[in-house]
């Protein structure tokens, strides 16, 4: 094409505001562009931290939330749906550097440990404040969105479903069952947003934390046995109860004031990751491969696991005391991490990082063990 003397070359991809628009409208230039520039940053972030030096993984969590989260997420909405496995890689690689982990653990688990919520949910959350503040915005941008809940087809309908579910939750917190019965006759005889006034549509801060929480906790309870160890069958009804997902920020297991050593160390034992530990090195190496059961290294009299190390080991020597102040979590027997990650008593999780380190000191973890 020309215009005058200069010839106007054909672009399949225009910059506005900061995000590709493709000739297909995919975004997927955008979330490649994105991924490449959060990768980058996170390395910038993150490359002189190792297992035992460097930012704890408090600091390294803050970090990924506020600087490289923050780019990941801008105009999410917009294009972020249907991109979500372009940043699969990046989520499970930053998190497993945030923990010090030397191997890949349960995605609901490094969530719960990393306090970086996951990213179908966070963008769910995103989405609904969209839709809300849209709502409230006017004539034309009101009007576009009751054109849009219309038409099944449209690429943003499945907004309109997300908000739904924050108005059903909005007025059954309001109005009990009552109006859950009030959502459901809406739902199933109109559909149709128009049924509420521009006051239904206002939020606070307070509302959307807790609505957050909510569906992060549901979300959680139905990946239970993801992170449960040893037998499940009727456990999980009795480990509901403990799913608090708002104490993983309000009162998190990793302080600031904590060295990156110590954190990991903690945190090892959490996952239970860490080839110190037989029963998980049997589960690496494979158990046709090894002569023996996975006995602990240090007392040979049971089996090894996080639990055995912390609250049954009798090598570790004088750590009754603290065993003992650590008591309300062993009733969970080799399940105790997860009282322990919902707990908002910060004195229990204080409790645990000195047992943690008396154990380690106590029995020097195996390392001259291993080497024989």
């Amino acid at each position: 094409m020309t215009l005058g003397s200069k010839v106007i070359n054909y672009a399949d991809s225009s910059k506005v505001l900061g995000v590709y628009l493709d000739s297909e409208l995919n975004f997927k230039k955008h979330a490649s562009y994105t991924l490449q520039n959060c990768w980058f940053t996170w390395n910038k972030l993150s490359g002189s931290t190792t297992r035992t030096a460097g930012m704890n993984s408090s600091a390294l969590s803050l970090l990924f939330r506020t600087v490289v989260l923050i780019k990941l997420l801008y105009a999410a909405p917009l294009w972020l749906k249907h991109r979500l496995d372009y940043f699969k890689d990046l989520l499970a690689r930053a998190k497993l550097k945030i923990l010090g982990s030397q191997f890949h653990i349960s995605g609901v688990m490094s969530d719960m440990l990393t306090g970086v919520p996951p990213l179908k949910l966070t963008l769910d959350i995103l989405t609904t404040k969209f839709i809300l503040k849209g709502l409230k915005a006017g004539d034309t941008m009101t009007a576009k969105l009751y054109q849009i809940e219309s038409e099944p087809s449209h690429h943003f309908y499945h907004h309109t479903t997300i908000v739904k579910r924050y108005l059903e939750w909005a007025d059954c917190e309001q109005n009990g069952d009552l109006g859950r019965e009030t959502r459901r006759r809406s739902f199933v005889r109109q559909c149709d947003l128009m049924t509420y006034d521009s006051e239904r549509f206002h939020y606070s801060k307070e509302d959307m934390d807790a609505y957050f929480s909510k569906i992060w906790d549901d979300y959680v309870r139905a990946s239970l046995p993801d992170i449960m160890r040893g037998q499940t069958t009727g456990l999980i009804e009795d480990l509901e109860k403990y799913v608090d997902t708002g104490a993983v920020a309000a009162c998190p297991l990793v302080t600031r004031s904590m060295n990156r050593e110590t954190s990991t160390r903690i945190l090892d034992f959490i996952h239970g990751h860490n080839l110190r530990f037989q029963n998980f090195a049997f589960s690496v190496q494979g158990r046709g491969q090894a002569n023996e059961e996975p006995y602990c290294l240090e007392c040979g009299e049971q089996l090894d696991s996080p639990y055995h190390k912390l609250f049954q080991c009798t090598a570790a020597g004088a750590v009754t005391a603290l065993r003992d102040q650590c008591l309300p979590l062993s009733v969970c027997n080799a399940n105790f991490h997860i009282p322990l990650i919902f707990t908002r008593d910060r004195n229990l999780k204080h409790k645990f990082s000195l047992l943690v380190s008396e154990v380690y000191d106590s029995l020097a973890f195996g390392d001259d063990l291993l080497t024989q």
